[in-house]
């Protein structure tokens, strides 16, 4: 049986082919002045140079009958659909809510899902994880974050 990143590995390489090609479109430019093609050049050289790599490495090693299933054998599927379902929440209670107070039950509740800390330490890395990114993107870089229901307190 073929290995399955055989395909998938080919069907890269041509995207990043073709990528690299489509971005000689907008010029390349130089260093000092990159052209709107620049970025987007070196992605595709990246994603087409570890594509052809991982298609070579499939070459080599055959795969034995081993499907799909296996990748979904001991997936605790719950997760997944809670993280989704905060992501969602927290999207739509962003504006609201503000930054700070959004980001700290995010997180509070993102971290009880799979690490096994105390509540208390739980609680003490989300705020300092909050705290550091309001500093960095607030008050370091001037982004203007939603201050919600503390627009009054901030």
């Amino acid at each position: 049986m073929r290995n399955p990143d055989q395909p998938s590995s080919l069907f890269w390489l041509v995207a990043g082919i073709g990528i690299v090609f489509g971005s000689l479109k907008y010029g390349f430019g130089s260093l000092q002045a990159p052209g709107a093609g620049f970025i987007t050049f070196f992605a595709g050289a990246i994603l087409a140079l570890l594509s052809a790599c991982l298609l070579v490495s499939s070459l080599r090693t055959q795969e034995s009958g081993i499907g799909l299933g296996i990748l979904w054998k001991g997936l605790e599927t719950w997760k997944v659909l809670y993280v989704l379902t905060l992501l969602v929440i927290y999207t739509l209670l962003l504006k609201h809510l503000g930054f700070l107070i959004s980001t700290f039950s995010l997180l509070i509740l993102l971290f009880l899902v799979k690490a096994h800390y105390q509540l208390l330490k739980v609680i003490l890395i989300s705020f300092l994880v909050t705290a550091g990114s309001y500093l960095v993107f607030q008050v370091w870089l001037k982004v203007q974050l939603p201050k919600g229901i503390l627009a009054g307190i901030i």
